[in-house]
């Protein structure tokens, strides 16, 4: 008895539900809208486990402060590190997404609002620094003006900087869909 038929056909019902659930789940992403520049300055591996230790007092201080400030900086395994350079426009945002790793922003010029898991918004301002993670976030320019920011990432070897992720529950309220 041959049995070609009913496997090419399995094979075939599988790929379809696989390919429909991978349609599926790409249309639950939300895509960044409104993104005038989106720019990769630099980029590099390090190609081992990075240890880095930095404890810097300000003893000659003339106010007398001299609070220690510190920085612990350990990963496991070779990392992709990235600078970037973002414009977003009036209205426009960066989708509800995650980082394989630590991102650290700034913006140079105009606002950008940040959402959490849960929609809470926090505003940061020219010259002012936010990071971001594994956790579900998403930004939007709220603003009258363009703003222009940039980011520096450091990411598990070979995986991608950003991560579309599907929308929360509470997106309508951020004007983020």
């Amino acid at each position: 008895m041959n049995q070609s038929k009913p496997v090419g056909r399995a094979r075939f019902i599988a790929t379809w539900i696989l390919a429909t659930a991978g349609i599926s789940a790409a249309a639950w992403a939300t895509m960044p809208f409104n993104v005038l520049v989106n720019e990769i300055l630099a980029m590099g591996t390090a190609n081992g486990d990075i240890h880095e230790h930095v404890q810097v007092r300000d003893a000659a201080a003339d106010d007398g402060d001299d609070e220690p400030w510190e920085l612990k900086l350990k990963t496991q395994g070779a990392s992709d590190f990235y600078i970037q350079d973002v414009e977003i426009a009036p209205g426009g945002y960066s989708g509800w997404h995650s980082h394989p790793g630590v991102f650290v922003g700034t913006v140079i010029t105009g606002s950008v609002d940040f959402y959490n898991a849960n929609c809470e918004k926090q505003t940061f301002t020219a010259g002012q620094v936010w990071t971001e993670n594994t956790e579900l976030h998403a930004i939007a320019n709220h603003g009258a003006v363009n703003n222009h920011l940039q980011f520096a990432y450091l990411i598990k070897q070979g995986m991608p900087r950003r991560i579309d992720r599907s929308a929360p529950a509470c997106a309508p309220s951020t004007g983020i869909p």
